[in-house]
């Protein structure tokens, strides 16, 4: 998987990911660290990444607007604010029932991979 990681999102499950052989860039590697919600899912698409954040409501929001005016992003993963081992497992199972294509234009609450 191609992630990008929310500025709120632990930067230690950027090299958790890695490990497993994931694509993973965070916001402040990124230099995007202090931009808006839009210009960060903005980048995140342009560079073909799901977008994982744990601003739920921002990023819900911001999902149903480009879904509106047709406009397609490479997907986001919202979660709650999890332990590090929580996240990763609950990732691991949404990346082994998903390509990052089928994530295209989806809004995805991680608390369905339990």
């Amino acid at each position: 998987m191609r992630l990008y990681l929310d500025h709120d999102v632990d930067v230690a499950l950027a090299e958790r990911l890695r490990q497993g052989g994931h694509n993973v860039l965070t916001t402040r590697e990124a230099g995007y660290a202090e931009s808006l919600d839009e210009q960060q899912l903005a980048f995140a698409t342009h560079e073909e990444r799901i977008f994982l954040t744990h601003n739920r409501r921002d990023f819900r929001r911001l999902h149903r607007q480009w879904t509106e005016i047709g406009r397609l992003h490479g997907g986001i993963i919202i979660s709650a604010h999890l332990p590090l081992e929580e996240l990763e497992r609950r990732l691991r199972r949404l990346f082994s029932a998903y390509r990052d294509i089928e994530l295209r234009g989806q809004l995805i609450p991680l608390h369905e991979f339990r």
